[in-house]
């Protein structure tokens, strides 16, 4: 299992090595692990949200990268309606993390509709976590299989009832849409296409070229082997939710921490600073190094 997980961030983020500030892609990795919280009460990982806004917040000073639907979240405070390109950068972690489905669509579903409420992104998101989850609980990938099960969790989504249960607002307009959108879906011959496989790197891996790369030995040394060991960690239940709680106080300007030359942030953990000039600061934490702007 800790090798599939391995194989499976290898190839959708690449060799992320401590030395080298990481693309945006792999930062919303990072930031969506460092959001999940088990349950207390129940099987698996939830998105807390709470968490993830501050850490968006925090994310706008040092993204290495752009992207609008990210930039219409920090000017407007909600979520667009606009396709999102970088979903499943995202989502990856919380269906990595979860081993109950129902548990894992819904908190998958509150990190997608964080940034947007697309017909596209959301039934893109079903797809995507079914795979994933089919890939992790069996032995062998059947794409028959996957085809089938995913269909089944297709039909049985209720986009109406999610809305209602997580308090945003949809028009009827957009749950029409949405409703089209799903029967064009589900009525293809092929649930997974060539071209729906190669638009996404994590369903490129489980249907096309698992084989090759799970052959190779999981590297001890990277930082995607840390969090492959942690994502299998939560997956297991293995993670005290109180060692994951933050203060839920206000924090303080982020400037302010950058005046000394190592801190410990409540977001970001331990931080020393490599590097200072007037229009930023390089700082390594954990996670590797970052480049904040001043």
């Amino acid at each position: 299992m800790l090798l599939k997980i391995y194989n499976l961030l290898k190839f959708c983020y690449g060799n992320n090595e401590a030395d080298k500030i990481p693309d945006m892609e792999f930062q919303l990795f990072l930031i969506t692990v460092k959001s999940l919280m088990p349950y207390e009460d129940k099987i698996g990982c939830m998105f807390d949200m709470s968490r993830y806004k501050k850490e968006i917040e925090l994310f706008e000073l040092y993204k290495n990268g752009n992207d609008e639907i990210i930039e219409y979240y920090l000017e407007n405070k909600k979520p667009s309606r606009a396709e999102d390109r970088l979903l499943e950068y995202k989502i990856l972690p919380i269906a990595i993390s979860n081993t109950v489905w129902e548990n894992s669509i819904d908190e998958v579903m509150k990190a997608v509709t964080f940034y947007t409420t697309n017909k596209n992104t959301v039934l893109n998101a079903i797809l995507l976590s079914s795979a994933i989850y089919e890939y992790l609980n069996d032995d062998q990938v059947d794409l028959e299989n996957i085809s089938n099960k995913t269909k089944e969790r297709l039909i049985q989504f209720s986009i109406k009832e999610f809305s209602e249960n997580n308090h945003f607002d949809l028009d009827k307009k957009q749950y029409i849409e949405f409703e089209r959108e799903r029967i064009k879906i589900l009525s293809k011959i092929e649930l997974f296409s060539e071209d729906s496989i190669a638009e996404f790197k994590s369903l490129k891996h489980i249907f096309s070229v698992q084989t090759e790369v799970e052959s190779e030995e999981q590297n001890n040394d990277t930082i995607l082997s840390s969090f492959s060991s942690y994502l299998l960690k939560l997956r297991k239940g293995m993670i005290n939710p109180e060692k994951l709680s933050i203060t839920k106080e206000k924090l303080p300007e982020f400037k302010e921490f950058l005046k000394n030359s190592a801190f410990s942030h409540p977001l970001l953990g331990k931080c020393k600073i490599v590097k200072r000039t007037e229009k930023e600061v390089i700082l390594r934490n954990k996670s590797g190094l970052m480049k904040v702007k001043v």
